[in-house]
């Protein structure tokens, strides 16, 4: 079975991705251009760049997974979201 993680450069994709790889499945994770994947670089990750403004990569790396775990979010230090937040998340 093939997942595929958005967010896996975070806390809680980085650590579904060990959970998953543990259980057995294929793992294919997105990244943003630089982002750091030095705590997973053991790990047989396929790694794909896309953000979440780029739907045509995002659609990429989704072909052929059985499941999808969106774990990305744009996020503001603002108390209330701006129309960018809003669309991506």
């Amino acid at each position: 079975m093939r997942a595929v993680i958005t967010g896996a450069t975070g806390f809680l994709g980085g650590n579904l991705a060990i959970e998953l790889l543990d259980r057995g499945m294929r793992v294919r994770c997105t990244r943003r251009k630089g982002s750091r994947t030095d705590h997973l670089a053991s790990l047989p990750i396929e790694w794909v760049e896309a953000t979440l403004s780029e739907p045509d990569r995002l659609e990429a790396a989704f072909r052929g997974a059985d499941v999808v775990f969106h774990c990305a979010a744009r996020v503001s230090l603002l108390r209330r979201p701006t129309a960018p937040i809003v669309a991506a998340n």
